[in-house]
C-alpha cells in the first residue's frame, strides 16, 4: 500500500505497482497540507479500482463533539464515493462510522497505538476488520500478535518513524498548540537540542538533533513478514514526492512478489542507493529488527540528505576536492555537512555540480585512511558562479547528494506513462463445440468472471485449427489495456475454426464487460446517527435553558447528573491529598511501577476503591 498526496502520487504508485493507495482529504487526516477534496473522491476510486487498487481514505485524528456532524456527513460522502476503507485513530469514530455505513471498512491506524494482540482484539470489537501495527513492533512481537489474534494485520515497512509512540506525542501540541492527532504536527523531533547533565551543558559536538530519527527500511525483512502473514505492507510518505512513491513502490512490489513466490530477493546495492537517494534521513531496519536507539537516532541533521558521496579532503578558491564513495555526476546536487564545527542554526553550503575533474593519488590524509576511503577516487568538484562560498567549507565535512540527476530518468516512464505500466493478469476459458457458438470466459486476479459468445458458429477447420497457442495470440493482444494473458484454457475436441476477427471481438467484450465491474458505482446504504440524536436531544430540552446546536451536542446536558467524584493521581504528594478528599474512587497512574504497591495499600485502608493505570504501551512480551 502505497500513499497519494494528490493525483501525481495516486498515479505513480498505481503504475509502480501497488495494490492499495491511501489519502486523506483536507480535514480528519493526519497530513492536513495535502489530500483530496470530497467532491473528488468519486473520480479518485473510480480511477484506482478501474487498475484493481484498492483506496483508503485516512480519517485518523481524534474528533471533537462540535465536530461529530460533520464527520457523520463526511463518513457518509466516503462510503458513497466507493472507498474501501478508511483508517481511523478515534475508538469512537470506528464505532460511528460502522453505524453510518455498516458496509465500509474500517482499519485502526497506527495512531490507535496497537501494540499486543489485546489493543488489536479492542480494535476488532469496535468494527475494525484491519490494524496498522505500531512502527515499534520487532518481527518477534508482529509474530506473536499475529498468532493471538485472526484481525488482519498491517504494518509499516519504509518511511519516516515517530520519536515517539505512533500517536502517543504530544511535544507539538504542548509547545505550539498544533496537535498531531489533529493532523498539525511541527515536528518538534527535528530541531536541535541542547543536553543538561547533572546542571551542566554537555559539549554535544555534531551530535544536535536528539530526538531525529532515521527512516524505516524493511525491504529484506519482506520474505519474513510474509511467512508470519502480515495481510499488507504500508510505505509511509504523503508529503514525498512522485520520485519516491513511484522507487519504493517498485521495490517493495517486486520484493513481495519475489517473497510469495518463494524466491530468494534480488535486491542489490545500486537499488538500496536508489532508494536512499529518493528520500532519507538515514535508512535502517529500525525497531522491526530490534531496540537500539543510539542506531535509531544519528543525530547529525534533521533531514533528508540522500547519500554520503565522499568527504572532502581539499579546499581551493573555487572549488573542493572530495574523495569519493559512489559517482558524482555534473547536475548532482551537493550538500556539505559541517555538522562538526557548525552551528545548526547556520546555512549550509550546496549547489549543483559543474564540472567534474578526477585529481592523481597525491594527498596523505591518515584521518581517510582510518575510514577506509583510501580506495576511493579523487575529485575536484567546481560549481556555478557564486552559488557556494568555500570559505566556509573545510578539510573533513562530508558530502552527500541531495539530488541525483539521473534518478528522474529511470523512474520518468512510470511518472508519466501515458498507459496502463503495471497490469494484472486475467486467465481465459474457451469452450469450443463443433456447430455452436465459441464461449470465452475471462476470469481477472480479484475474482471477477466475464462470459462472451461469438456471433457465428464454429466450423470443421480446413487450414489451420483453433489451438491455445492461436488464442494466446490473439486474446493475448491487450496492450493499452490494464490486463495481461496469464494463461488460456481451451476445451475442444477436434479440429475446429473460426475467424480471427471473432477472436479479437470477442477479446475486446470480455475486456469491457470486466473495466465494467471495475468502474461501476459502490451502492452503500448509510444511516444518520449523530443528526438523528441532536434533533432528539433537541426535542428532549425544548424548555431546557441549555443549547443544543447543530455544531455538536452532549448528551449530559439533557438529565440528571449523579455526581460523584473520581480522582487520578501520579505522586505520592497528589495520592495524599486525594485521599483526604475522600472520593468514590482513585486512580493510580505512576510512571514507575516503584511505590505502587505502598500506594495501592493506603488508598484500601482508606476504605476508598483503588485503580491502577497500566503503562501507555503494552508489548506482547
Amino acid at each position: 500500500m502505497s500513499p497519494a498526496g494528490y493525483w501525481p502520487e495516486l498515479n505513480a504508485a498505481t503504475e509502480a505497482g501497488a495494490d492499495a493507495v491511501y489519502f486523506g482529504l483536507h480535514h480528519f487526516t493526519a497530513r492536513s497540507k495535502v489530500g483530496f477534496d470530497l467532491a473528488e473522491l468519486p473520480d479518485v476510486t473510480k480511477t484506482l479500482h478501474s487498475r484493481a487498487v484498492k483506496g483508503f481514505v485516512t480519517f485518523n485524528t481524534l474528533v471533537f463533539d462540535h465536530e461529530l456532524l460533520e464527520a457523520e456527513r463526511a463518513i457518509a460522502k466516503i462510503a458513497e464515493a466507493g472507498a474501501d476503507a478508511i483508517i481511523v485513530q478515534d475508538v469512537a469514530i470506528a464505532k460511528l462510522a460502522k453505524k453510518i455505513a455498516p458496509e465500509l471498512e474500517v482499519h485502526g491506524s497506527t495512531q490507535m497505538s496497537v501494540t499486543s494482540s489485546q489493543g488489536a482484539e479492542l480494535a476488532k470489537s469496535l468494527g475494525c476488520s484491519r490494524v496498522v501495527l505500531g512502527r515499534e513492533l520487532s518481527l518477534l512481537d508482529i509474530e506473536r500478535i499475529a498468532k493471538a489474534t485472526d484481525i488482519e494485520l498491517e504494518t509499516f515497512v519504509h518511511g519516516a518513524l515517530c520519536v515517539s509512540y505512533s500517536g502517543q506525542c504530544f511535544s507539538s501540541e504542548a509547545w505550539g498548540g498544533r496537535s498531531a492527532n489533529r493532523g498539525k504536527c511541527a515536528q518538534a523531533c527535528r530541531l536541535p537540542y541542547d543536553l543538561i547533565v547533572d546542571d551542566e551543558q554537555r559539549d554535544l559536538g555534531e551530535y544536535r538533533y536528539l530526538l531525529s530519527p532515521g527512516d524505516l527500511f524493511a525491504l529484506h525483512q519482506i520474505p519474513e513478514l510474509v511467512r508470519i502473514g502480515v495481510a499488507c505492507f504500508k510505505i509511509e510518505g504523503r508529503y514525498k514526492d512522485t520520485e519516491y512513491v513511484a522507487a519504493v513502490t517498485q521495490s517493495y512490489r517486486k520484493a513481495i512478489d519475489e517473497a510469495c513466490a518463494g524466491l530468494k530477493l534480488s535486491v542489490d546495492r545500486a537499488e538500496e542507493t536508489r532508494l536512499e537517494q529518493v528520500y532519507s534521513r538515514g535508512l535502517g531496519d529500525y525497531f522491526i529488527s530490534g531496540v537500539n536507539h543510539q542506531k535509531v537516532v544519528q543525530g547529525r541533521a534533521p533531514r533528508h540528505r540522500g547519500v554520503q558521496v565522499g568527504e572532502v579532503v581539499k579546499v581551493l578558491r573555487n572549488a573542493v576536492h572530495v574523495r569519493a564513495l559512489h559517482e558524482i555526476k555534473r547536475g548532482d546536487g551537493l550538500v556539505f555537512d559541517a555538522a562538526s564545527w557548525r552551528s545548526p542554526d547556520e546555512k549550509e553550503e550546496g549547489g549543483s555540480v559543474y564540472k567534474i575533474i578526477l585529481v592523481q593519488n597525491n594527498l596523505q590524509q591518515d584521518k581517510l585512511q582510518q575510514n577506509n576511503l583510501v580506495q576511493s577516487n579523487v575529485v575536484m568538484l567546481e560549481f556555478g558562479n557564486g552559488e557556494i562560498d568555500f570559505s566556509r567549507i573545510r578539510v573533513g565535512d562530508l558530502a552527500w547528494r541531495t539530488h541525483d540527476s539521473q534518478l528522474q530518468k529511470i523512474y520518468k516512464h512510470i511518472i508519466e506513462a501515458k498507459e496502463p505500466l503495471y497490469t494484472r493478469p486475467v486467465l481465459f476459458e474457451v469452450v469450443a463445440r463443433l456447430g455452436e457458438e465459441l464461449i470465452v470466459t475471462a476470469k481477472s486476479e480479484e475474482g471477477s468472471s466475464v462470459t462472451a459468445m461469438s456471433k457465428v458458429r464454429l466450423e470443421p477447420a480446413t487450414k489451420r485449427a483453433l489451438d491455445e497457442t492461436l488464442l494466446c495470440e490473439h486474446l493475448g493482444k491487450l496492450g493499452g489495456t490494464v490486463f495481461h494473458l496469464e494463461s488460456v484454457n481451451l476445451d475442444s475436441s477436434e479440429p475446429l475454426f473460426i475467424p480471427i476477427s471473432e477472436l479479437n471481438a470477442l477479446r475486446r467484450d470480455c475486456v469491457e464487460q470486466l473495466m465494467t465491474l471495475r468502474t461501476r458505482a459502490v451502492k452503500r446504504q448509510t444511516h444518520q446517527v449523530v443528526t438523528k440524536k441532536i434533533e432528539q436531544l433537541s426535542a428532549n430540552s425544548h424548555n431546557n435553558e441549555h443549547d443544543v446546536s447543530t455544531r455538536g451536542f452532549s448528551p449530559l446536558k439533557t438529565r440528571a447528573i449523579d455526581s460523584r467524584l473520581h480522582v487520578l493521581v501520579r505522586t505520592p504528594e497528589q495520592l495524599e491529598a486525594a485521599i483526604a478528599t475522600k472520593p468514590e474512587s482513585i486512580t493510580l497512574d505512576y510512571l514507575e511501577l516503584y511505590g505502587l504497591k505502598p500506594s495501592v495499600e493506603k488508598v484500601k485502608a482508606a476504605n476508598i476503591r483503588c485503580r491502577v493505570a497500566s503503562p501507555r504501551i503494552l508489548k506482547p512480551t
